[in-house]
C-alpha cells in the first residue's frame, strides 16, 4: 500500500471527508475505510458532519455550527449565515459572482467578497480536516505527502470540467494559504481583522491546489458498487442532497466499471426546495395577518427543518406548536403541493430516462438485473424510495433496491455514530476509495 486518498466533500448544507487507501478500490476492506470526525470539535449534529457556514459578527467570523447557532439567535435582526454557497459554482460568470459583495444581511460591514468568505470557510474545513486525520489513530503517521486530495462536486459543468477544477483549485489553494497564517479553529472563531490580514497578505502568494475532481453521483456509484457488492451488469445511483439531486448509472464489464455518462444528471433542486415547499405549507396553515408573524413561523420552520422532515418522512406527518397554536403537515399535503409536483415530476423524467440506459446496457450485457441505490440527506423520503423501486418502462430486466447504509457502518469501532448518517456520507467514501479513472478532472 503506496498511500491513502482523501475526498472532501463540502455539501450545501454539511461538509464531508473521508480517506480510503490507494488500492481499496482492488482490494476492498471496510476495516481501511477511514470517515473523518471533522466535525467532532464543532458541537453540530454529528461527528461526521460540519455545518457548511460562515457568520460575520459584530467584530469576528463564526464558522460550522457556531455560525449556524448566530445566525439563528439573530435572525429577528435580519441577520444570517452565509450558506448553501456551494451553489455558485453552478453560475456561467464564477468570477464574477464570486468577486460581488454579500447582502447587508450577510456582512454588514462590507468588508468582504464572497470569495473571501468561501476562502475562510474552506481555510477552516481544511484545518477540520487535518485535525481529524491527526485524531485518528489508523492515519497517524501517514503524513500530508502520503495523501492524494479530492473532492467531490455536482456535474453542473459537464461539458466543461476542467474550467470548473480550475476556479475551485485556485480557491482551495487560496485557503491553505489562510489556514497557514491564522487559526480558524477557535470555538470563538477569528477576529474579523485578523481574517482580512491573511486574506490580503496570502492573495499573491498562493498557489493553486492539487486535487481531483469527481462528481458526486459518480462517487456515490462507486462506493455502492463495492460496499453493497453488486453482481448485477448496471446500478443506477440517486444522490439528493440539500442543493442539488444527482443522477448517475454503474456499469460493470468483467472487472472493469465505468459510469454511463448518458444517464448523469444533475438537477438544482433537492432538500433545500423541499424545506421551502414545507414551510409554505406551514404559512398557509397557520393563517398569520401580519409578515412580521410571517417571518417568525418561516425562521422558526428552517430552524427545525431537519427534525421535522425526519418525523415527517417517517411518521407521514409532523407539527410544530408556535405561539400556541399546532400546526400540522401531512406528507400527502407535500405531494399535493404545485411546486412539489412540478419537482417530482421533473425529476422521474430524469431517473426514467437513466434507469431506460441502464436498461438497455443489461440487457446488450446479457444480464437481467439493475440494482437501485439512493443516498445524500434525502435518501430516507418516502417519494425517493418509492423512485428507486420504479420499473423501466420497457421489460426485460428486473430493479432490486439497495440500502444505502452497509452492515459495517455498524461496527463497533464507530461507536453508533456513522450508520444514522452514512447515506449522507457516502460520496466522500466512494470518493476516497474510486480509482482514477472515475475523476472527471485533475490527478
Amino acid at each position: 500500500m503506496s498511500g491513502w486518498t482523501l475526498c472532501i466533500d463540502f455539501g450545501t448544507a454539511f461538509s464531508k471527508a473521508a480517506a480510503a487507501p490507494d488500492d481499496a478500490w482492488e482490494k476492498f476492506d471496510p476495516k481501511r475505510i477511514r470517515p473523518l470526525a471533522i466535525g467532532g470539535a464543532d458541537g453540530g449534529r454529528s461527528p461526521f458532519l460540519l455545518d457548511s457556514a460562515i457568520f460575520v459578527d459584530d467584530d469576528r467570523i463564526l464558522f460550522g455550527n457556531a455560525a449556524v447557532a448566530r445566525g439563528d439567535a439573530l435572525s429577528e435582526q435580519k441577520r444570517m449565515a452565509l450558506k448553501s454557497f456551494k451553489t455558485l459554482l453552478s453560475v456561467s460568470d464564477l468570477d464574477r459572482a464570486l468577486n460581488t459583495a454579500p447582502a447587508r444581511s450577510i456582512d454588514p460591514h462590507r468588508a468582504f467578497t464572497m470569495r473571501d468568505l468561501i476562502v475562510l470557510y474552506l481555510a477552516y474545513l481544511s484545518q477540520a480536516v487535518e485535525r481529524a486525520v491527526a485524531n485518528d489513530a489508523m492515519l497517524t503517521g501517514a503524513g500530508a505527502a502520503a495523501f492524494e486530495f479530492r473532492y467531490a462536486a455536482p456535474a453542473w459543468r459537464r461539458g466543461d470540467s476542467a474550467g470548473l477544477h480550475s476556479h475551485v483549485m485556485r480557491l482551495f489553494g487560496e485557503a491553505d494559504a489562510v489556514r497557514g497564517a491564522v487559526d480558524l479553529s477557535a470555538p470563538g472563531g477569528v477576529s474579523i481583522d485578523a481574517a482580512k490580514q491573511a486574506l490580503v497578505a496570502t492573495r499573491s502568494t498562493s498557489a493553486p491546489a492539487q486535487m481531483g475532481l469527481i462528481f458526486e453521483a459518480t462517487a456515490a456509484a462507486a462506493y455502492t458498487s463495492i460496499g453493497l457488492k453488486v453482481d448485477a451488469p448496471a446500478m443506477i445511483v440517486l444522490d439528493m442532497g440539500a442543493g442539488t439531486t444527482d443522477i448517475a448509472v454503474l456499469a460493470r464489464a468483467g472487472n472493469r466499471v465505468e459510469e454511463l455518462l448518458d444517464a448523469q444528471v444533475t438537477l438544482k433542486q433537492a432538500g433545500d426546495y423541499i424545506d421551502r415547499v414545507i414551510a409554505n405549507l406551514a404559512l398557509e396553515a397557520a393563517r398569520l395577518k401580519t409578515t412580521g408573524q410571517q417571518a417568525e413561523l418561516w425562521s422558526a420552520m428552517m430552524r427545525d427543518m431537519r427534525d421535522f422532515k425526519e418525523t415527517l418522512f417517517a411518521e407521514g406527518r409532523a407539527s410544530i406548536r408556535h405561539e400556541g397554536k399546532k400546526i400540522t403537515i401531512a406528507m400527502k399535503d407535500v405531494t399535493r403541493a404545485k411546486d412539489f409536483r412540478a419537482f417530482e415530476t421533473d425529476l422521474a423524467d430524469a431517473y426514467e430516462d437513466a434507469l431506460e440506459t441502464a436498461r438497455r446496457y443489461a440487457v446488450t450485457d446479457g444480464g437481467r438485473e439493475i440494482q437501485s441505490v439512493a443516498v445524500g440527506g434525502g435518501a430516507a423520503a418516502p417519494f425517493i424510495q418509492a423512485m428507486i423501486r420504479t420499473k423501466p418502462r420497457r421489460g426485460g430486466v428486473k430493479v432490486t433496491p439497495k440500502p444505502a447504509t452497509p452492515d459495517w457502518a455498524h461496527a463497533p469501532e464507530f461507536r453508533g455514530n456513522l450508520a444514522p448518517v452514512f447515506p449522507q456520507l457516502a460520496i466522500a467514501i466512494g470518493g476516497a476509495l474510486a480509482p482514477r479513472e472515475m475523476l472527471a478532472a485533475g490527478a
